[in-house]
């Protein structure tokens, strides 16, 4: 960075605005596969432009995406995933006539990573010049184009001016040269995996930009298509007879060297050795590291280093966007690398990255209704010799109910946890809710712990809607032998790894009876529930959320929030309340809506098990079942949102 005047404003809210590919990448689950032998796909958001964007929001800078998308599922899906990430979508333009590109991605390590772009007249390649919006640009520290967006005539006017606009505005300008010669026509349609083909068209339309930029990035084999010489050395001199741009080389495993006008030789940073995976994003990911210390003015070195992690993290990791760390996992990697064998795949990295994909923040809590519960009911209905269609019915009624609370409530915090079997016809519709969904994974009742599935659990979960938690009830008996013990963690272990895998949010709703005849507890031994949580953290399972009982003060509270601090202090506890004893809970939700782990509550059979009992003896009808249990809720809800 120049020691004189900075390039940017530090005060201005907005870090980066990234312009130009963004698209949904279709990455084959099947390694080491030819693509045309793949035969499933897991589908994440891509294109230089918009990783760049997730990787700076997700370490911390406040970016924008500069480009459009179209109207179709895809299109949506971006929008969403990009809003999700914290990113601004301002200048995101959305067009009704062109679809959202696609790319086949296949990986085959460690040197073969087939590519097929499908973006003919695709909805990125829509961005006109009047979209560069001066009032954003005045809002930012600087512009991020890449060389995708100079492969056209029409885009290359649209760049031109945004560049233009950047200047006018005082935002620094930078270029990711991300040459792909398929991009240009220089390949055949299909073959995106190739990397260079000496251009000197390509050469011809880059350098006009150079005397605009402030920042470089390219591989060895793009700064050459770039400086338009037959070697490196030659080709910097070229670049910088032209800008006085810093210019970032990226080496691969060998790190970066960053070359800048304040210094007679290039700086560097220790690089990361690291078994690869996957090396499609790396560069994105390095470029988001380097603009974390770059557009804070930090050091070049440090910028370096940055960058080089970011980069050795992904390339251990399936897809682009989503494995983009966090700067927290940044940290803790440069940190550990030389302590810690196969630091990336370590199970605290793996739960880290997991917090960086989820977005969770401490208290990001649900109000649950838990009515996932089938033995009772079915116990009823043979008691009283009833159908079990009632207990369908009733379901679906006791839902209207919590439908119609939900479009009262502005915030999108209520979630409901909804068995497979009676609630299958709420989770056909699930789609549309405005609220969280959760379905329990366990056989109900059955210790040792036995997976409600037939078969794959792992392909149970895979057909489940992402959206939805999973739910599981975990009986840690006191008494167990080391047998049991070992077996109970054993499956809660597996499970956790293929919610990991998959990508779905964990709730572990934690059981302790003083022995085997109790069936439930009704008072938490406060003891045991801090060893045990202690232990499930020991055996590298990490929920997203626990589910327990209500403590009774704030002591209990703080015992438990010092073993959960110690493990994990971003995960949500959300405790089961008894409607029955509503007139207690006020004292009861006090310590727990002070405490700095609590962040939701669950309440279950206690607050409709009064409603079914008056439904099957025939004193209420449906309509009467919806309000009733409606206004239970409402009354519920008041008292917690009261405190």
């Amino acid at each position: 960075m120049p020691s004189t005047a900075p390039l940017f404003e530090d005060t201005r809210p907005l870090d980066v605005i990234c312009m130009g590919r963004v698209a949904v990448d279709l990455y084959a689950e099947q390694v080491y596969s030819h693509l045309k032998d793949a035969q499933s796909f897991r589908k994440y958001l891509g294109g230089c432009a918009g990783n760049t964007a997730v990787g700076t929001a997700r370490l911390g800078l406040k970016s924008a995406m500069f480009s459009c998308v179209g109207t179709d599922e895809m299109g949506l899906f971006l929008r969403d995933t990009l809003e999700n990430e914290g990113v601004d979508t301002t200048l995101l333009r959305s067009t009704p006539e062109h679809l959202t590109a696609l790319v086949v991605l296949g990986v085959n390590p460690p040197d073969r990573f087939p590519l097929i772009f499908y973006r003919e007249n695709c909805a990125d390649m829509q961005i006109q010049p009047e979209d560069a919006k001066e009032e954003m640009f005045r809002k930012a520290k600087a512009l991020l184009i890449t060389g995708t967006g100079l492969s056209t005539p029409r885009m290359r006017e649209a760049t031109r001016q945004a560049v233009k606009t950047a200047k006018k505005c005082g935002c620094a300008v930078i270029l990711d040269i991300d040459y792909r010669p398929v991009l240009w026509g220089l390949t055949e349609a299909g073959d995106g995996e190739t990397r260079f083909v000496v251009s000197s068209a390509v050469t011809r339309e880059i350098q006009p930009f150079l005397s605009d930029l402030d920042l470089i990035v390219g591989t060895e084999e793009e700064i050459m298509i770039t400086g338009g010489e037959q070697t490196l050395a030659k080709s910097l001199s070229a670049i910088g007879s032209q800008s006085s741009a810093t210019v970032v080389l990226k080496r691969g495993a060998e790190g970066c060297m960053v070359y800048s006008a304040d210094s007679s030789s290039p700086v560097s940073a220790r690089s990361f050795k690291i078994e690869v995976l996957n090396v499609l994003g790396a560069g994105d990911s390095f470029m988001s590291g380097f603009l974390r210390g770059w557009l804070r003015n930090e050091s070049l070195k440090n910028c370096a280093l940055y960058g080089n992690a970011c980069g050795a993290l992904v390339v251990t990791r399936h897809g682009c966007s989503p494995s983009s760390p966090s700067f927290e996992e940044v940290e803790h990697f440069i940190r550990n690398f030389d302590k810690v064998p196969n630091l990336a795949h370590h199970p605290k990295m793996n739960h880290l990255h997991s917090r960086t994909e989820f977005g969770q923040q401490r208290n990001r809590g649900l109000l649950i209704l838990a009515f996932d519960q089938k033995n009772k009911f079915e116990e009823s209905c043979l008691t009283g010799n009833l159908p079990q269609e009632k207990i369908f019915r009733f379901k679906e009624l006791v839902h209207q109910g919590f439908h119609s609370v939900s479009q009262t409530i502005k915030e999108n915090n209520l979630a409901i946890l909804i068995d497979p079997k009676y609630g299958k016809k709420i989770l056909n519709d699930s789609s549309d809710f405005n609220y969280t969904v959760g379905v329990p994974v366990e056989d109900e009742g059955v210790f040792p712990l036995n997976w409600l599935c037939e078969g794959s659990l792992y392909q149970h979960l895979l057909e489940r809607p992402s959206t939805w938690f999973v739910k599981v009830l975990f009986r840690f008996h006191t008494e167990m032998n080391s047998e049991d013990e070992k077996s109970q963690l054993a499956k809660l272990h597996k499970l956790s790894g293929i919610c990991s895998e998959l990508k779905r949010k964990l709730m572990v709703e934690l059981i302790i009876p003083g022995d085997f005849s109790q069936e439930d507890a009704s008072k938490v031994n406060e003891v045991a529930l801090t060893e045990v949580i202690d232990k499930v953290y020991k055996e590298g399972i990490y929920p997203y959320w626990w589910k327990i009982n209500a403590l009774d003060s704030k002591e209990e509270w703080e015992k438990l929030n010092e073993v959960i601090d110690e493990n994990d202090p971003d995960v949500g506890v959300i405790f089961q309340c008894n409607y029955s004893q509503i007139e207690r809970l006020p004292a009861w939700f006090g310590p727990v809506r002070s405490d700095s782990q609590s962040c939701g509550l669950a309440v279950g059979h206690s607050i409709y098990g009064n409603t079914w009992d008056k439904y099957i003896s025939g004193d209420i009808d449906d309509s009467e079942v919806i309000s009733d249990f409606a206004e239970r809720f409402q009354k519920l809800l008041k008292v917690w949102s009261d405190l």
